[in-house]
């Protein structure tokens, strides 16, 4: 969930607009309340509305993805096919996308991976069945919940279509490492195109990357036009009719039916409708958080504090942020941080010997000092986040302001963090981190990663005053009886505040610095951390 920003509507027709749940190629996708709960609606990028060849397109790929049945889809509700802006609205999935699932938590395995392969292959039976080819099936269109995965955005994608599979703007329809050959060789896509999408979905699924991931979007289209892909990490049990779906000729794939019938037997795959209504998914301990609006009687839109415009309850215009193992809520934060009187560490980084884990000194280390006063952490391609904690001897206390000055030097904008954590380790197998950290193009979150999950407990917040270099972050953290509170500042701008109920920080406190990055994005992150402190707060 992201804050709604200036420009984003707060009411379209009968729904009332909560937040962002992303963004991509086509247009912004919002949680919205509609008369029947929520609901989320894609709205178009308004230079694409603004062609008369897509808006057409739009209305009839619409119409056709409203033939789907329900089955192991999020289906489409309703519509605005004239005027401006143009929307879709489908059903609202209360859980993450499979990438996010990847990324956070690593493959899927037993019953879950099962699930998700008839799920999936449900879906497509469903979509073909109705004359629609999906175009773009991959991880990001597959959110996960309790009761099994439901594919989104099927038959939409042929709206930006401008033939040989190419978009209106000229770039590649379809995510590369997904794509079919066919496609690729000669813009050719149809249900067989799906089918080989499934295949590497699923291989995803087992091993954490599709069996084409690449470096490059040229690398990728090379492997899957000439590459025979490598399945020993798919379970025994799905490998073969992985296999069958990945074959270079689309004549030969099987059928989303025959998938099915492959997966749970020919007599059950003729009931699509008993089979969606069998699938279940154990989330437990891997779903990030999940969303709920406020009631009715409260206000939509941006709603915010005109003495501190940057709180988190503020930002995400009411929605309240839940999870499976406790409640996080936010509260109003003191217009500044507390004063740090009682300093129980620093460290200016002047000298190399002062005890932080070193791989080295040089500026272009992974992890270690720079020497020229500095500490840096950076991500690489073996290792996706950094941890550093600092070297104290002393027992920490349970309530204590860490801060640090941040140079977040290289990364995806987007996607590129750096800050410091406060961690809770009962042992080897039992720890709880809460990182208050930021990115490059100024957004802040509160996030917790523990030894069974990892989640935002906050939406990407703006910060305000931000600057990449020499960004001073402090962050207060206090446990009582199981409860933390941790809260951000930038400089002396309030951020973002959160109370964690779970109750499952055990153990003694630790503080230190981070940095992190998705899986696969270049380049890898760097931050550079200078004036480094801890200080005792009553």
């Amino acid at each position: 969930m992201l804050a709604l920003e200036p420009a984003d509507p707060v009411e379209l027709g009968p729904y009332r607009i909560a937040g962002r749940l992303g963004r991509g190629g086509m247009g912004t996708v919002y949680l919205a309340e509609g008369p029947s709960g929520p609901v989320a609606i894609k709205v178009i990028n308004r230079h694409l509305a603004a062609d008369p060849e897509f808006a057409a397109r739009f209305r009839s790929e619409v119409a056709a993805a409203r033939r789907v049945s329900r089955f192991c889809t999020a289906p489409v509700l309703d519509a605005r096919l004239e005027g401006e802006p143009l929307w879709v609205v489908t059903e609202y999935v209360a859980g993450p996308d499979l990438a996010r699932l990847l990324r956070d938590q690593g493959p899927l395995t037993g019953s879950n991976l099962e699930a998700l392969a008839v799920g999936v292959a449900t879906a497509l039976t469903a979509i073909h069945g109705a004359g629609v080819v999906h175009r773009d099936l991959k991880p990001a269109n597959v959110l996960l919940s309790p009761l099994g995965p439901r594919v989104i955005d099927f038959g939409i994608a042929r709206a930006l279509d401008a033939g040989r599979g190419q978009t209106v703007t000229g770039k590649i329809l379809g995510t590369p490492e997904y794509m079919a050959p066919e496609l690729i060789s000669e813009g050719r896509s149809g249900p067989p195109a799906d089918v080989f999408a499934w295949g590497c979905v699923v291989a995803a699924a087992a091993t954490g990357a599709s069996p084409f991931a690449s470096k490059t979007v040229p690398e990728a289209l090379y492997r899957v036009v000439h590459d025979t892909p490598d399945l020993k990490g798919v379970d025994p049990g799905l490998r073969e009719l992985v296999g069958a779906a990945l074959d270079k000729d689309p004549q030969a794939r099987p059928s989303a039916r025959d998938l099915l019938s492959g997966l749970v037997g020919q007599q059950e795959a003729q009931d699509t409708a008993r089979v969606a209504g069998t699938i279940r998914l154990n989330l437990s301990g891997l779903v990030a958080p999940t969303a709920r609006l406020a009631p009715a009687g409260e206000p939509a839109g941006r709603v915010r504090s005109p003495r501190r415009p940057y709180l988190v309850g503020g930002a995400v215009a009411g929605v309240l942020l839940l999870a499976a193992a406790g409640v996080f809520a936010v509260r109003a934060l003191p217009q500044g941080p507390p004063e740090m009187t009682d300093v129980l560490y620093q460290d200016d980084f002047g000298n190399d010997k002062s005890g932080w884990y070193s791989d080295g000194t040089r500026v272009d280390v992974a992890h270690g000092y720079t020497g020229d006063g500095r500490y840096t952490i950076a991500s690489d391609l073996s290792n996706n986040s950094r941890y550093a904690a600092a070297p104290v001897n002393a027992e920490l206390p349970e309530h204590a302001l860490v801060s640090v000055k941040a140079d977040l030097a290289a990364g995806v904008p987007h996607n590129a963090w750096g800050g410091v954590f406060c961690e809770y380790r009962l042992d080897e197998k039992q720890f709880s981190y809460y990182v208050a950290e930021v990115r490059p193009d100024g957004r802040a979150r509160i996030r917790k990663s523990t030894d069974k999950t990892s989640l935002d407990l906050t939406p990407d917040v703006p910060v305000p005053g931000f600057k990449k270099a020499g960004l001073v972050l402090r962050a207060e953290c206090e446990r009582e009886e199981g409860r933390v509170r941790v809260s951000l500042w930038a400089g002396d701008e309030p951020v973002a505040e959160v109370v964690d109920e779970a109750g499952d920080a055990r153990g003694k406190p630790k503080y230190g610095l981070g940095a992190a990055k998705w899986p696969g994005e270049q380049p890898d992150t760097r931050v550079y951390f200078d004036d480094f402190r801890i200080g005792r707060l009553p």
